[in-house]
């Protein structure tokens, strides 16, 4: 028999980004030894270093740089200016463009909801694949042609709006999300058997062109729910509300592809199932695989502490979906009532402004004794250990890998209800609803008083743990559903080659 060859692709992550996902997939690649893997991961931009070491079972990565280009190709395909060149000229000197047109119109029908047929525009979308292997996409993109035809349907779904009608601004923005996020179909696919997206989004699309073209199972790993989150980041993004129309149109429409053409969906809990199901995701095909850990590395282990203060500590990146200032202000109750009590913060920046309001409210809260900004930390086992008490403030998550390592540290963890955290913290710490530092300062309070509470509480916070949420039981989940899509392939390619 031979190997079975899997294409993992992501957004933003693995192997260039450190964080839950890219850790996931970090354990998957070593441990599957005995699967090929290819890795597409998409950037920001072409100028990212390596953050994982690559096992030899990765036998390619084609890397997707959707910024910082101007010949995308270049990039990707790793071709020949000469060739691109030629591509170029064969582009302006024929009327090639005249088949994106229908392509075009659909994909803004979905966006602007005026039509659903999601099969459509996978046909659609492996069309505009195949299009872009023979003509060349900067040169399309920018051709007058292609901005008349998407300009004249803007002002035609417009045209009865008698205020607030779409500006050149908001059309050319509304164009230029279009040629960055489609980059992500520029690769040239290998034939594989199973094509691995890790969320319902951009990374997604690739797996559904290798579908149509290679009959290859595509696996769907939702880890957030992609489309939720990015509907959380629109409210606070500031840009004009046509443009941010337009934007979550094509990113709920990209999602709902994901869920329709994706032949298994295997959310990391329960409630992101229910959020899939919500989103017209057959129940049928959706098979839970929780999120696992190396509990020989998570474990509860004597660290020597900066300060001998009571600690509560945090591991999580400084980004507004983590509600860092929740954390600040439970900081601020607590160290009323324990004047010496420390609260550390472990995690690199992700959005500087926002780190900037978190060190003001510090200041203006009167809490510099009290909390840390303790930067990015290379071994969280140790952060965990050093503390009396974990927390987690984020107003979004999936099934967080903190939760499930400090619990295997024997932490007592005091977390927000967001995702599947209470699918595994209910009865074995606390689940606190998001913002409400009070409750949180009461919990956070509750145990730094009761270290024997907490030492029970986080005894079976790690047996809980070790009852399910193994990088062993993660796995073996995944090993066997690698191998029945692997099954179905070779039955199907086998009964056409008969046919």
């Amino acid at each position: 028999m031979s190997r079975i060859k899997v294409v993992w692709t992501g957004e933003g992550t693995y192997p260039y980004v450190t964080g839950g996902v890219s850790t996931w997939a970090d354990i998957l690649v070593h441990e599957l030894k005995n699967i090929d893997f290819v890795l597409i991961p998409i950037q920001m931009h072409p100028y990212v270093k390596l953050k994982f070491d690559i096992p030899p079972n990765v036998v390619d990565i084609i890397n997707v740089p959707l910024w910082g280009t101007e010949e995308p190709i270049e990039y990707i395909r790793q071709i020949a200016f000469a060739k691109i060149y030629e591509s170029k000229l064969k582009t302006s000197e024929s009327d090639s463009l005249d088949v994106l047109n229908s392509i075009m119109i659909l994909i803004l029908d979905h966006i602007y909801r005026k039509k659903e047929d999601l099969d459509a525009v996978g046909d659609a979308l492996y069309e505009f694949y195949e299009y872009f292997h023979v003509y060349d996409y900067y040169e399309t993109f920018r051709n007058e042609k292609l901005w008349h035809i998407y300009k004249k349907y803007i002002l035609e779904h417009y045209k009865d709006e008698n205020e607030d009608i779409p500006t050149v601004f908001d059309m050319i923005e509304g164009l230029r999300y279009l040629y960055r996020f489609f980059i992500s179909m520029l690769p040239k696919l290998p034939d594989a058997h199973i094509y691995h997206s890790s969320a319902a989004a951009f990374c997604g699309l690739s797996c559904i062109i290798a579908k149509k073209k290679f009959g290859s199972k595509f696996l769907l790993t939702e880890h957030g729910v992609y489309v939720r989150e990015q509907y959380l980041a629109a409210s606070r993004a500031q840009m004009p509300y046509r443009t941010k129309e337009f934007l979550m149109g094509l990113i709920t429409l990209v999602s709902k592809l994901n869920f329709h053409f994706a032949d298994i969906v295997s959310p990391v809990c329960n409630y992101n199932a229910r959020w899939e199901t919500k989103w017209g995701v057959d129940e049928a095909k959706i098979d839970t695989i929780y999120n696992g850990i190396d509990v020989n590395k998570f474990r509860k282990f004597e660290v020597k502490k900066e300060q001998d203060r009571p600690t509560v500590v945090m591991v999580a990146r400084i980004d507004p979906l983590k509600d860092i200032q929740t954390f600040i202000k439970t900081a601020k109750l607590v160290s009323k009532d324990m004047p010496d009590v420390l609260f550390k913060l472990y995690g690199p920046v992700n959005e500087k402004k926002y780190f900037k309001e978190c060190e003001a409210l510090v200041v203006k809260l009167g809490i510099e004794h009290n909390f840390t900004f303790a930067g990015l930390t290379n071994s969280p086992e140790s952060a965990y250990n050093e503390s009396d008490v974990v927390m987690l403030t984020s107003i979004s998550e999936a099934f967080p890998f903190v939760v499930l390592e400090a619990m295997a540290c024997e932490c007592v963890v005091v977390s927000s209800d967001v995702g599947g955290t209470k699918e595994v913290l209910e009865g074995y710490g606390y689940v606190i609803k998001p913002k409400n530092y009070q409750e949180f300062a009461d919990k956070v309070t509750y145990i730094l008083k009761n270290p024997d509470i907490a030492s029970d509480m986080g005894a079976d916070a790690r047996q809980r743990v070790l009852n399910g949420f193994t990088i062993e039981d993660m796995v073996d989940n995944y090993a066997k559903t690698y191998k029945q899509m692997y099954e179905d392939v070779l039955q199907i390619r086998q009964t056409n080659a008969k046919g």
